[in-house]
Formats: C-alpha cells, sequence, structure tokens
C-alpha cells in the first residue's frame, strides 16, 4: 500500500495538467450547477447566517452536486490511471463517453451509500448529546470515525469496477467483494492522502473567502474548482490503482492485461 501511495502521487504529477483540467472543468461546472441552486456562497462552501427551515436544503443540494462531481471526476482519472501505468498517451476526449456511461451508477450508488452512513451516525450523534453517560458518549463519537474509514475503504474501488469492468449498479457489491480481507490495509492507505487533500481543501478555501466576501465571485470559483481537482486528484488515483492490485492478488490479472475498454 505504500508503493501505491507514491504512485498515485507520481502519476498525478506526471499527469498534472490533464488531471487538474478534468477536476477544474468538472468542479467549475459543479459549482455553477449548485450555485443557480442554492446560491454561490452555498456552493462555495462558505458560511452564511442562514437559519431558516431551508438551510438543510440547501445542505442537502450542495451535497447532491459533491456526490455528482466526484462520480465523473473519478470516471475521467480511472482511464487516465490506467493509461498513465501502461505508458500509452492520455487522451480526455477518449474518456468522455465511457466517463458520461458511468457516472450515473457511480453518482446513484455513492449517493446511497451517503444515506447509509447518516442512517448511521445519526443515532450515534444523537446518543453523544442526550445520554449523560460521559464514557458512552465519548465512545459514541470515536465510533463515528472509524465508521466512516471502513465504508470508505470498503467501497474504494467502486468506481473504478464500474468504469473498467462496466458492472454498472453492481459496483457496490463488486467493491465489497474485492476489498474483503484487505480493508484496514486499504484504510491504511486512503487516510494519508486523505489527509494530504484535506490540507489542500483548507489552504485553499482562505483565498476562495476573502476573494467571495470582496465579491470577486469571478475569481473565487476558478479558485475553487482549482482546489477540489488539486485535491482529489491523488484520491480518484489511488483508487484506481488499488483497484488493479486487487484484481492483481485476487484474479491474477495485470493492468496489462485488462482490455482497453476506452475505445
Amino acid at each position: 500500500m505504500g508503493a501505491l501511495i507514491g504512485t498515485s502521487f507520481s502519476i498525478t504529477i506526471r499527469n498534472l495538467v490533464p488531471v487538474l483540467a478534468i477536476g477544474f472543468v468538472v468542479s467549475l461546472l459543479g459549482a455553477l450547477l449548485a450555485g443557480s441552486l442554492v446560491g454561490v456562497d452555498a456552493a462555495l462552501n462558505l458560511e452564511t447566517d442562514d437559519t431558516s427551515d431551508l438551510a438543510g436544503l440547501v445542505d442537502l443540494a450542495t451535497a447532491f452536486v459533491d456526490v455528482i462531481v466526484f462520480a465523473v471526476t473519478a470516471a475521467f482519472l480511472a482511464q487516465l490511471t490506467y493509461d498513465a501505468r501502461l505508458n500509452r498517451p492520455v487522451s480526455i476526449a477518449r474518456y468522455l463517453l465511457p466517463a458520461l456511461k458511468a457516472s450515473a451508477p457511480i453518482c446513484l450508488q455513492n449517493g446511497l451509500l451517503v444515506v447509509i452512513f447518516v442512517c448511521i451516525a445519526l443515532p450515534l450523534v444523537f446518543i453523544a448529546i442526550f445520554v449523560n453517560t460521559t464514557l458512552i458518549s465519548i465512545t459514541a463519537l470515536a465510533v463515528l470515525p472509524f465508521v466512516a474509514l471502513w465504508g470508505c475503504s470498503v467501497f474504494s474501488v467502486l468506481a473504478p469496477a464500474v468504469v473498467i469492468e462496466r458492472v454498472g449498479f453492481s459496483g457496490m457489491s463488486r467493491s465489497w467483494a474485492l476489498t474483503k480481507t484487505y480493508r484496514w490495509q486499504i484504510a491504511g492507505a486512503l487516510l494519508p492522502v486523505w489527509l494530504c487533500s484535506l490540507a489542500v481543501t483548507i489552504a485553499g478555501a482562505f483565498p476562495v473567502e476573502l476573494l467571495a466576501r470582496e465579491g470577486s465571485y469571478v475569481w473565487a470559483l476558478p479558485v475553487f474548482a482549482a482546489t477540489n481537482a488539486l485535491a482529489s486528484g491523488p484520491l480518484a488515483i489511488l483508487a484506481t490503482l488499488v483497484y488493479a492490485r486487487l484484481r492483481e492478488i485476487k484474479e491474477g490479472i495485470s493492468v496489462d492485461q485488462v482490455a482497453d475498454v476506452f475505445d
């Protein structure tokens, strides 16, 4: 897994322009869509003074758009990762049709996973807030990150499975099967890369907020999209590398044995 982490950053750096281009365009379109639905400030994840009953709907709408952005980005980068591993030319235009075909299954299944996590998290948060026993409250809150990390590792290869194998809406079951017996190793690989992505996101949030508060949304939106692109690239690439490695271990299928699914 340590080698896969290094390879994910190596592929990102060597293909920085196409990786950023894919993430930037998708994130910018997602921000514009969310902005048209709930307002630009909410789309940029900026704090607002909205305490109305519609605040929950705003959060739901932005989360829905985030799921779409992730699905499309992951579908593009899964193909880029395979080409990079095989030293083939990267062609964003060639990835477009497979990415669009895979986006709906990835999006809907990721959306379902978010709903499942919320259904698990809400009772734990309720226990932490309303149970007067400190130990139980701390335990309930401590369980949440482990549940999230385990769930991310279980379904980490959903997107590449949908893109590469064209399993459609069986992506969740395919990821479940592939990651079995390797989930905590996968979690150990995902965590440091996710922390790096979080650091990039936090660093990018400061100029975005500054530009937005000055009313310079023309610049705030591109900076937001560029930050998302830089943060999401290594994670999506790592997921594809993990998927390829799991197929090699469990099925004896190496990267160069996979048929070209992009033509």
